[in-house]
């Protein structure tokens, strides 16, 4: 019988032999709160069959796709991120950002704006003005390094069990910088640096901060990588309708705001297949529902990866 099945040119073990497990090259943008959901979007990929070659991160991106690149066990990942959210030092520290308590979530509808009306109170303070003036940042980095910290293991790029690459902007060239080698906690609060809010990160002469306003999904790095696919997961906020612009500052900020999100359309479009979790009501800032926001990613990249692979097989 094996003659036989060699002889009409299979190889023995062909009939059983399971289709190759597609790769692919996962993009993930920035966009706070939102980006938890990031996790899901993930898992469903891992569900579909399909093996991460490497992720790609901008802000909550960059951190998300470390600890998994750093611990490959997802469920694991989302008890970690879940107990922290939890914890009496993020609490604490959400306190130190925006006062007693967390901003109404009514209060705003798009990211730029939303982050404007809280930069509006801080500068009604004197020692927030003061801080403005003369520091690099309006809160101290760490704010931002207690998450990090707590989150991400300290290890380095050559350590990690998936790829991993970070993206930054370098303010004195002007350039998009990808972080590869190096310190993975340094990259990170590299890439989450918001500029004017927490205070760029020194990096072999170069000067990083969080590229998001300008490229908040790294679809075009994650392509230059040769993959069978490159997906993409957008949790950036959707167009809105703005009512009210009635200062110079109001009509800057809603510029920026439509900027990022012009930009982030254009790279949605590289990706092979895109993932976007319904996310509409959520704010930037709104972390009190951090597993319905895991939830809202898983059924998104089920639903995405689910019509894709239907179209490839048809």
């Amino acid at each position: 019988m094996r003659k036989l099945i060699d002889f009409l040119g299979f190889r023995s073990g062909d009939a059983v032999r399971q289709p190759p497990m597609r790769r692919a090259v996962i993009a993930l943008g920035g966009g706070g709160a939102r980006g938890l959901s990031h996790l899901g979007a993930i898992q469903a990929v891992g569900e579909a069959g399909i093996q991460t070659e490497r992720f790609v991160g901008v802000s909550i991106g960059a951190m998300v796709g470390a600890m998994c690149a750093i611990d490959p066990n997802l469920r694991r990942v989302e008890t970690r991120t879940i107990e922290f959210l939890s914890s009496p030092t993020f609490a604490r520290d959400q306190r130190l950002l925006f006062g007693s308590t967390t901003p109404h979530l009514g209060d705003c509808d798009s990211t730029m704006m939303a982050w404007y009306n809280r930069v509006k109170h801080l500068y009604s303070a004197h020692r927030r003005l003061t801080r403005a003036v003369t520091k690099m940042s309006l809160m101290p980095g760490a704010i931002l390094a207690d998450a990090i910290d707590a989150l991400i293991d300290d290890t380095s790029f050559a350590d990690l069990v998936t790829p991993l690459s970070v993206v930054a902007a370098d303010l004195r060239s002007g350039h998009r910088v990808v972080l590869e080698s190096g310190s993975v906690r340094k990259a990170v609060k590299a890439s989450m640096a918001i500029p004017g809010i927490f205070p760029p990160v020194e990096w072999d002469g170069m000067l990083l901060c969080d590229i998001g306003v300008v490229d908040s999904l790294p679809s075009t790095v994650a392509k230059s990588y040769a993959s069978d696919m490159t997906i993409a997961v957008d949790v950036g906020q959707a167009q809105s309708h703005v009512e009210d612009c009635s200062t110079a500052l109001d009509v800057v900020m809603r510029m920026q705001d439509l900027g990022e999100r012009m930009m982030r359309r254009e790279k949605s479009e590289v990706a092979d297949l895109l993932i976007r979790p319904h996310l509409d009501g959520v704010q930037w800032f709104d972390f009190q529902n951090p597993q319905a926001l895991i939830d809202r990613g898983r059924d998104a990249g089920r639903k995405s990866l689910a019509g894709f692979l239907a179209r490839k097989a048809g």
